[in-house]
């Protein structure tokens, strides 16, 4: 089950990765915000996969996380609210099966609710496996992906009985989205990886688990820590630092499948090729890189789409093209020292897939109006130009003709246009909707973009000929205070980064992490103490009062729960 609690006093980040310091309450207003706060109410912070959708005859559907609800809404004129009804906890997705029926997955409690609209109660109840995300209709069936078991479970949508169980090679599998011809589900993999892992070079075990590559051989000689910038550091290698640790190293696989580092270096031979025993590996070795799972509805026989990106966050599938399209994150935590990377370490983008050959057709930035400038000098830009910026991107949807799509930022609460090509419409400027933007509804006949605003608690209603927001309809929240206020300091893309598309949340996304190894030293920094525990035979005793650790900025480890050694890779370790 999820293990993290969300709440003011428990979001911290380093804001200088964002290029701006994050600014907050004070620690003597505390009290005040928290003085609301429910001791009995628990938030996972758990997130939405699908959480709104628009049942044949006008009824809207919205997911009520905080309250464990199904909100009902007529919207066939003015949005009204009908009513609520009670379902598991923490539903994240819902969809209608028919204009009477509704399928609520409840992630908390590994179940889906079967609500019955015309009745507005709940008339049946599935037990899923663990951590369940989203459903769709194909060919009379229910397709469930559980997150936490990599599964997708398919059960006869009539009786409910579950008819199979389609493996995932990948890992957290969660939205799902169905061919137009109703053949294929379309799975997208949330932490489906970006083909990088981490190199032994640092931590001694004695002669165990990982080998330490780095140090013992390699493109450099044994050269560690390796540089990475011709052959030397950029930043400069501050000249006062005492020699300095020996660390692990990050690689990437390119397109062409060499394994290399941030300074071009081939490590293939260490990695996959005849010398890989050296790393821990074996000759051949390699990562899955599977960012969709594309499942034929009948036959339950699966192939995937692939070189997408990290996390997979949102999938729709254009109605005209057939070609699915994905938007997510991804990280470029090959690069090295957080100087590098600092206000650049993400990057938001909408890849275009073909469900039949697996061929990623085109992955495009969703920020074509960011430059990413690199070296280690970093300038934030003018606010406007921030908020022109989408982030966190959790919701996808076409129109008929699929000439335009909608995606919607959690982290930077607005909606942005896409062109039929999947690259951002610039000539359209984003809608300004309401705080975490996670779903989005589209009707045509109406031209109305229904948009469900998770930390608001609301939905926004947008209309989709002048691109502007007409109404904002708000549903009970009990979230306490403390929470919704300080999630704006984990999420907030354009209050929280110098480019406006990133947040705390980029690295730990959904307040978990990105299941990538980074390396956030500076090799232009100063010596500090380490007093935090570390793995057995991993610290070097500097004699400092209290003991600990030494480490010196300009050798980096691998920091957080991050990972070290071999086969340790984004979204597999």
């Amino acid at each position: 089950m999820p293990q993290v609690l969300v709440g003011l006093s428990s979001v911290v980040c380093v804001g200088a990765l964002m290029g701006v310091s994050v600014g907050g309450p004070v620690p003597d207003e505390w009290d005040a915000l928290f003085a609301d706060a429910d001791d009995a109410f628990v938030n996972w912070e758990t997130p939405h996969v699908s959480p709104i959708d628009l049942a044949p005859g006008g009824r809207l559907l919205g997911v009520n996380t905080a309250d464990n609800r199904l909100e009902v809404f007529d919207a066939t004129g003015a949005l009204r609210h009908l009513g609520s009804v009670p379902v598991g906890l923490d539903p994240v997705s819902v969809r209608a099966r028919n204009a009477g029926e509704a399928w609520v997955v409840n992630h908390v409690s590994d179940s889906v609710s079967i609500v019955d609209l015309d009745a507005m109660n709940t008339i049946a109840t599935i037990e899923t496996g663990d951590e369940p995300c989203d459903v769709v209709f194909a060919r009379g069936r229910a397709f469930v992906s559980c997150s936490q078991v990599n599964r997708v479970q398919v059960y006869d949508a009539e009786t409910r009985v579950l008819l199979g169980v389609v493996e995932i090679e990948g890992e957290d599998p969660r939205a799902l989205a169905v061919s137009p011809d109703g053949l294929r589900v379309y799975a997208a993999v949330f932490e489906s990886g970006n083909a990088s892992t981490a190199l032994g070079g640092g931590i001694e075990f004695g002669g165990g688990f990982p080998p330490n590559v780095v140090t013992n051989t390699g493109p450099y000689g044994g050269v560690n820590p390796p540089p990475n910038n011709g052959a030397g550091f950029d930043p400069p290698l501050n000249a006062d630092l005492p020699t300095p640790p020996r660390v692990g190293l990050i690689v990437k696989r390119d397109g062409g499948g060499a394994w290399r580092d941030d300074n071009g270096a081939d490590w293939t031979q260490w990695v996959s090729g005849a010398s890989a025993a050296a790393s821990g590996r074996i000759p051949g070795w390699t990562l899955i890189d599977h960012d969709v799972a594309v499942i034929d509805a009948l036959s339950l026989s699966t192939t995937y789409i692939t070189g997408m990106m990290n996390a997979c966050m949102a999938i729709g599938v254009n109605p005209a093209t057939g070609e699915v399209t994905v938007v997510g994150t991804d990280g470029a935590n090959e690069v090295r020292f957080e100087p590098m990377i600092n206000g650049r370490f993400i990057k938001v983008l909408a890849a275009t897939g073909d469900p039949a050959s697996g061929d990623t057709l085109a992955v495009n930035d969703l920020n074509p109006h960011l430059a990413y400038v690199p070296g280690s000098a970093f300038t934030p830009i003018a606010q406007g130009e921030r908020d022109r910026s989408v982030g966190d991107p959790r919701a996808i949807v076409w129109e008929s003709s699929g000439q335009r799509g909608y995606v919607a930022g959690m982290g930077s609460n607005n909606v942005v246009v896409l062109g039929a090509d999947g690259t951002r419409d610039t000539s359209t400027q984003p809608v300004e909707v309401g705080e975490g933007p996670t779903g989005l509804a589209l009707d045509e006949g109406a031209s109305r973009l229904y948009v469900m605003n998770k930390f608001a608690g609301s939905i926004s209603v947008v209309d989709t000929d002048a691109l502007v927001e007409v109404a904002r309809v708000a549903f009970h929240d009990p979230t306490p205070s403390a929470i919704k206020i300080g999630r704006r300091h984990l999420y907030d893309t354009h209050a929280t980064s110098g480019l406006g598309q990133a947040a705390c949340a980029s690295c730990h996304i959904d307040a978990r992490m990105d299941r990538l190894a980074w390396d956030l030293g500076d090799p232009s920094g100063l010596m500090k103490a380490f007093d935090q525990n570390c793995l057995d035979g991993g610290c070097e005793d500097d004699g400092a009062a209290g003991g600990g650790c030494r480490r010196a900025p300009g050798a980096q480890t691998l920091v957080g729960q991050r990972a070290q050694g071999a086969g340790v890779s984004g979204g597999n370790p």
